[in-house]
């Protein structure tokens, strides 16, 4: 096809384009646009106990083009002053919204949701909450995680009504996931914010720390095991009365362990609802560090009565 011929082709498209919007968007469409809602001029000293919702959605109707305008235009905002809502029943509806957004005569708000918004007022109380962290972590092969996570500060004061306050024990923190982890981690990690109800969390984040280090195993031999609950008329002889464990953990804190870090106890109970004549010893390792194999796995016993 000639060049000149291409331009007369795509002049034809987009003509037949315009010409085809130019009828559709003559008729009647309903669209909806989620708009973000704020409480203005609380007083100094109270706090909202209501559920309140960070956004409206609006759904308008009206013609094609006066609702593309709509779309493309900036996004509503709802700022609702306090003092505009009557003080004994303070109930956001469709009419406040209506007085807060400008709207051509030939596109109507139809509906919110949700379709009315309560605020009650209560005194503003404060409170200390421990950081509860919502962190994931995976770590690249033959890398691990070296003793508890922790986070800086261990607490948060969250400010808000008191009667919400009360049935709170704890803030997490903001969803987060660490990929492909093998050097220490130390991230800023934002607190979760609170969405329906509304609190003020203070800091707005946090600091955290993970201590990630090579993985290597290594032996642990003649670890003692203790009988635990044992009665002062009982004697038990364990066979063999010592084992040996496989730790796995990080390289530099499996060199800093001890035997005596361990800690192999037998319940003198399981001993009592066995009937196999084997019992399975717990192994207590240090903090961090993985038990992934015992020698043996299971101890023969035997109970006898103390002279």
């Amino acid at each position: 096809m000639k060049p000149r011929r291409i331009h007369i082709v795509f002049a034809a498209i987009l003509l037949g384009v315009f010409f085809w919007l130019s009828v559709n968007l003559r008729e009647q469409y309903q669209v909806s646009i989620d708009a973000p809602l704020s409480i203005d001029g609380i007083p100094e000293g109270m706090a909202i106990r209501t559920p309140v919702p960070p956004e409206l959605q609006l759904k308008f109707r009206g013609d094609g083009w006066r609702l593309a305008a709509l779309l493309i235009g900036s996004e509503p905002r709802l700022h609702i002053p306090l003092s505009s809502l009557p003080p004994d029943n303070r109930i956001i509806t469709i009419n406040e919204v209506l007085d807060r957004i400008a709207l051509s005569p030939e596109v109507q708000l139809i509906d919110i949701n949700p379709d009315t918004v309560s605020i009650v007022l209560e005194h503003k109380k404060e409170k200390r909450l421990p950081v509860v962290p919502d962190v994931s972590i995976t770590f690249r092969d033959g890398y691990g995680q070296v003793g508890p996570l922790s986070v800086s500060p261990d607490s948060v004061t969250v400010y808000g009504a008191g009667s919400i306050l009360e049935g709170i024990s704890g803030w997490r923190t903001a969803t987060v996931r660490f990929d492909d982890v093998k050097n220490p981690l130390e991230e800023e990690v934002s607190m979760a914010r609170s969405t329906d109800l509304l609190l003020e969390c203070v800091p707005a984040s946090i600091h955290v720390r993970v201590n990630v280090q090579p993985f290597a195993e290594k032996v642990f031999s003649g670890l003692p095991v203790e009988i635990h609950d044992l009665p002062p008329n009982r004697d038990v002889i364990l066979i063999p009365p010592k084992m040996e464990i496989v730790a796995r953990g990080g390289i530099r804190q499996l060199a800093s362990i001890l035997p005596v870090d361990f800690q192999v106890s037998v319940l003198y109970a399981a001993i009592l609802a066995d009937t196999t004549g084997y019992v399975d010893p717990a192994v207590a390792a240090p903090p961090g560090v993985q038990v992934v194999t015992k020698r043996p796995e299971k101890l023969q016993y035997i109970v006898r009565k103390r002279l």
